[in-house]
């Protein structure tokens, strides 16, 4: 092989691995429109679940035999794939429950499983749980 020959072709074995590498990045990278829609859901009838009391008022409403489960905050929200938000106490309890989605925009999510549960979630929050029989409730802390 003669010396041009040698030049070239390594010119063109590495113009090779660079194409290679760049294809590669391309691949891994998900176009935002192939990327899971998040959908949203708003619910503009006043239910229960929109109701918020502390602790006394909703053990009035629900009952003495409602439990206290203390303050609880949400640690981690899971908005791809199974959604869910994790909540965690100060001692590392940790309870999961489903989400809905209620503002994209500012990450808000309501707990459409636990009663009285507000539209407007957000991590780091914390909240009061308490439970009654299988059911979970939320209300307000000062």
């Amino acid at each position: 092989m003669t010396k041009p020959f040698q030049y070239l072709f390594g010119v063109l074995l590495i113009l090779a691995g660079l194409f290679a590498v760049l294809a590669f990045e391309h691949l891994q990278e998900q176009p935002k429109d192939n990327q899971p829609a998040i959908k949203s859901t708003i619910s503009t009838e006043p239910t229960k679940e929109t109701q918020t009391f502390d602790f006394a008022q909703l053990q009035e409403k629900e009952g003495d035999d409602l439990k206290d489960l203390g303050i609880w905050q949400i640690e981690t929200i899971i908005f791809k794939g199974k959604t869910k938000a994790i909540l965690t106490t100060a001692n590392g309890k940790e309870v999961s429950f489903p989400i809905e989605i209620t503002n994209q925009d500012k990450n808000e999510i309501t707990l459409p499983t636990v009663n009285y549960a507000p539209k407007n979630l957000v991590i780091a929050q914390q909240v009061g749980l308490a439970q009654k029989d299988n059911q979970y409730f939320m209300y307000q802390i000062d």
